[in-house]
């Protein structure tokens, strides 16, 4: 019974440190944003209550960003007050184990991981969108400036890369899915060109890419010459694109949520263009969450190596270190899986596998 009791209170004590860490680094994160900022909040005068709602739209994705580091302080900090109280000596000497004493706050920690998941794909994705228009059309008084914007077609100086195609165009009518001023290059395996299209008009059916009154270009006939030039009333190649292709995907993963990242996948593989970058924003969308368990994991194993040494200042240092060692590791794999030098899925989990391991090596020697 009294091992319960110390369960909870180990709970409780964690939530207080959790909440009180996570609060002061979102207010933290607010001013420096804001004094970083204040330029670009101020240029047009806006009236203050916007400044206010921007902020307030921003905080579930400040949350979704502070979480792992509020996680591994509060762990470290709770168990430095168990050091203190030798509460961790009276458990020890109870004969139970200390993964089964720290069961219950591995679990909240897999629970904070299904939650920053949600925050960031059904939460943070909306405020986000709310946040860029407040921005947009109340602080820099764009007054035109809507939520569809956002998300808007490509409607001007196409440029597609479409398997060993590429595609540009003037004007495109996400309407009529025409498009105006069409040129489309056809490359070999080599990469050197072959084929060229030039047409007035190009429609985008089932039937892949209709194109009306134009001429095509064979540099590589076949037939003993090199070039070869005819005109065409109307003529079909083979490239199929829906209008997803031409929505506005420069966009950052907070825009995105990964269902929205499965449809983006979905219309990549077609051209087979973009692919990498779209998939390794789809596997962080997964592998993000899952550090705060692996911190919590990684809190206790040292918590229980410091002792009584674990005050809040090595807590805060520490846990500083550790949050600066996983922001450049995973910034460095996901820029590589981004440019397709390392598969997606290994440069989005990459840091979570390089921390688990440690985290692991640690808990080994947790009794």
């Amino acid at each position: 019974m009294k091992i319960k009791i110390l369960q909870r209170y180990l709970i409780s004590e964690f939530l207080k440190y959790f909440f009180i860490a996570l609060s002061s680094l979102i207010f933290f994160y607010i001013v420096v944003d804001f004094i970083s900022n204040i330029g670009a909040f101020t240029k047009h005068s806006p009236e203050f209550k916007y400044i206010i709602i921007y902020f307030f739209y921003k905080i579930p994705e400040i949350t979704y960003r502070v979480l792992p580091l509020s996680v591994l302080l509060a762990t470290l900090l709770a168990i430095a007050f168990f050091n203190k109280n030798n509460e961790i000596t009276a458990v020890k000497s109870s004969g139970l184990s200390m993964a089964k004493f720290f069961a219950p706050l591995i679990i909240l920690g897999a629970a904070i991981s299904v939650f920053a998941f949600l925050l960031s794909n059904f939460v943070a994705v909306r405020s986000n969108v709310l946040r860029r228009v407040v921005m947009q059309k109340y602080i820099n008084k764009n007054k035109y400036y809507k939520e569809s914007s956002i998300y808007k077609y490509a409607t001007r100086n196409i440029f597609i890369h479409y398997k060993r195609s590429i595609v540009t165009a003037e004007i495109m009518d996400p309407v009529s899915k025409t498009v105006k001023g069409v040129n489309v290059y056809v490359f070999n395996d080599n990469f050197l060109l072959v084929k060229r299209y030039i047409a007035k008009t190009g429609y985008f059916g089932k039937g892949g890419l209709e194109l009306t009154g134009g001429q095509e270009d064979d540099f590589y006939s076949g037939k003993g010459r090199r070039f070869v030039q005819k005109n065409f009333k109307t003529l079909n190649i083979p490239i199929y694109l829906d209008l997803n292709f031409f929505r506005s995907y420069t966009l950052k993963p907070e825009f995105l949520s990964i269902i929205n990242l499965s449809e983006m996948i979905e219309v990549a593989k077609k051209s087979e263009s973009g692919l990498s970058y779209i998939l390794t924003s789809y596997y962080s969308k997964l592998s993000f969450p899952v550090i705060n368990l692996i911190l919590i994991l990684i809190g206790i194993s040292i918590g229980l190596l410091l002792g009584k040494k674990g005050n809040s200042p090595v807590s805060i240092g520490i846990s500083l270190v550790f949050a600066f060692t996983w922001w450049v590791i995973n910034s460095i794999a996901l820029s590589l899986g981004e440019s397709a030098q390392l598969n997606p899925i290994l440069s989005a989990f990459m840091s979570d596998i390089i921390f688990l391991s440690f985290a692991l090596y640690l808990i080994m020697d947790i009794d």
